[in-house]
């Protein structure tokens, strides 16, 4: 089958909340614009939003903040790690971006987002901070409405089609996309001077407890591919070594909700009733009061509604059981939980992601949504702008589609690229094996051991281990994989991009040398904040070898001086458990089972690994 060719002038890739922004922009800024997106299934139900959505978590609207609150806000949950310019864009662009989700969405003011006695946007207070930047949202049809306007502007849309390779030319510049139909089996060669990741973030990354593959909080496609394929155009990458370290409802690994309760009233508590933390923001501090809790014995925890009213539960009811994941209402009815009971919704550390949305980590960008290659644009919840949730994808989608457009009217023809019947025939190789490796043992084996290895509190020997997993599992068991169908096809790509992800983290955090952001880089062995990391980026990247490496590199100037830490400290563990029984030395030799191989006649084995400081003799 032979690989189709299309030309266009921006790729988007990844249809979901970035990417259906970028596309409309990219049409509205030049009509002419040809506009190809691709998704991993259709953009009417992809992403991270699929479902709907019922908040915007950080806005800047009249009345009740300013673009400088949320740069007041964003410094501090970073701890100062962040670029202020894209967190002052975030802010600054929040309000337009309310305006085109109900024109998009067909909505009246007061519909979508709820409005106050004064007929401002009501805000409610969420952040670490004392502004009100939390905007609620009755959101189910959100994400068919902006994919009604993507098609509607004549965009080119390749559902079920995801992106595997992007495509540089000799100087390095984007010059297009290789990506297959995961039904037809249908490659396609896309030449274009402008390409926009959106694909999420990682949010396939460990190994939930329940062990289900896609029982994930995150959209299961999201598997890190946007960063890997930046990552080998050239890109950099900043923050892996900022986990997003998710606190999720027990058992169902869907969204707890917090964001949705706190804001209307509710709070998290220990297994003694006890509220364990100040705020329920998703700030690191948050995540290592939860740790302590059950360090101490005092989990599970559970975010308490009990006590609300009786409209707002209902209210919390439709949300829950109808925006958020249609499921939980019968999870809840199974078990026989009831939100007027205080311990009805359990919590647990689930799993870990990489994720700028809820987090910090992602493709290098700048305010303006381009990465360190021409011609490549990145936003959402691969880009790093953190802690930029909904809002963001939104504002730098738009951001990056009007950019893109820009650039594409100017760039002229690409330059030559790979050979793409080469790509496709490596591609398909484990289409054509006739024994080997089951894709999901594949991908449990390394999810598994990202679970093992790299959940915080971070070791230093695990995480090093981890390295040593991620190269034999790419050496040994990715090549071995046989797959008999294209959708199980792009789950192989998808676990390259797990193995690749798990790599860069275990790299980086071992790179920055204390610990920072509360649990989400907790590092044993330098369990501290470092002034020497103040205000200073973990840059990701591959050099004129090939090979992963880590670079110091400080932040942008600061335009806004506001704090940059969280109210919290690293505890000063002392773990002595005392010397232990200690038996006298025993015989070291073993004559007796060298006399039962030479009376039978067998030969001793040889040593499998040779004695340190010696080598083995051939």
């Amino acid at each position: 089958m032979s690989v189709r060719k299309i030309e266009a002038d921006v790729i988007v890739v990844g249809g979901g909340s970035a990417g259906t922004f970028a596309a409309i922009k990219a049409k509205e800024t030049n009509p002419e614009c040809r506009v190809v997106v691709l998704d991993k299934g259709p953009i009417e139900t992809s992403g991270a939003i699929g479902r709907g959505m019922d908040a915007l978590n950080v806005v800047s609207v009249p009345g009740y903040g300013t673009p400088e609150d949320v740069v007041e806000a964003l410094t501090k949950v970073t701890e100062g790690v962040l670029d202020q310019e894209c967190a002052y864009v975030l802010g600054r662009d929040s309000l337009p971006i309310i305006k085109d989700l109900e024109r998009y969405t067909d909505r009246k003011p007061g519909d979508l987002f709820p409005l106050d006695e004064n007929g401002n946007y009501k805000c409610s207070f969420l952040h670490p901070t004392n502004k009100a930047l939390y905007l609620a949202m009755d959101g189910e049809d959100i994400k068919r409405g902006l994919a009604r306007e993507v098609r509607k502007l004549g965009c080119t849309v390749l559902d079920r089609t995801p992106a595997c390779k992007l495509l540089t030319d000799e100087n390095g510049k984007i010059a297009g996309m290789l990506a297959f139909n995961i039904r037809t089996g249908h490659f396609y060669e896309i030449k274009a001077p402008a390409v926009i990741l959106t694909a999420g973030c990682v949010g396939k990354f460990g190994m939930p407890r329940d062990g289900y593959l896609s029982g994930i909080y995150e959209f299961p496609g999201n598997t890190g591919d946007a960063f890997t394929m930046a990552y080998h155009a050239g890109a950099e990458l900043v923050n892996m070594e900022c986990f997003q370290t998710n606190l999720l409802m027990k058992d169902f690994n869907g969204p707890a909700c917090g964001y949705v309760v706190i804001p209307r009233g509710g709070y998290g508590v220990n297994a003694l009733g006890q509220k364990y933390w100040s705020h329920g923001y998703w700030s690191g501090d948050m995540f290592l009061a939860v740790w302590r809790e059950f360090m101490e014995g005092r989990g599970p925890v559970y975010l308490k509604l009990d006590h609300l009213p009786e409209p707002t539960l209902k209210g919390l009811e439709k949300i829950l059981w109808g925006t958020e994941r249609t499921v939980r209402g019968q999870f809840h009815k199974q078990r026989n939980e009831d939100y007027h009971c205080w311990d009805s919704v359990e919590q647990g550390m689930e799993e870990i992601t990489l994720c700028s949305g809820h987090s910090n980590s992602g493709i290098f960008v700048n305010k303006d949504t381009e990465t360190t290659v021409p011609g490549l644009f990145a936003a959402g919840d691969c880009a790093a702008v953190p802690q930029q949730y909904l809002t963001g994808a939104f504002v730098f989608g738009a951001i990056a589609g009007r950019m893109a457009a820009e650039y594409a009217s100017k760039a002229g023809k690409t330059g030559a690229t790979p050979d793409a019947e080469k790509l496709r025939e490596d591609i398909c190789a484990p289409l054509h094996r006739e024994n080997g490796l089951p894709v999901e043992l594949v991908e449990t084996k390394i999810r598994t051991k990202i679970s093992q290895y790299l959940t915080p509190p971070k070791s230093d020997p695990l995480m090093h281990k981890m390295m040593w997993w991620t190269e034999r599992i790419s050496r040994e068991d990715i090549p071995q994989i046989n797959v008999c169908d294209y959708h199980d096809l792009i789950r192989v790509t998808e676990i390259q991009s797990i193995t690749e992800c798990a790599e860069m983290a275990a790299r980086a955090s071992l790179f920055r040398t204390e610990s920072r952001w509360g649990l989400s880089h907790y590092r044993l062995a330098y369990p501290a904040r470092d002034p020497k990391w103040d205000a200073q980026y973990v840059i990701v990247k591959k050099n004129d070898a090939g090979e992963m490496v880590c670079e110091k590199r400080p932040c942008p100037e600061y335009k806004w001086k506001y704090a940059t830490r969280l109210e919290y400290e690293y505890p000063k563990m002392d773990l002595n458990i005392g010397s232990g029984f200690v038996h006298p030395a025993n015989d070291n030799t073993d004559p007796w089972m060298t006399e039962k191989y030479e009376r039978e006649g067998m030969d001793i084995p040889k040593r499998i690994f040779p004695k340190k400081g010696k080598k083995e003799e051939a």
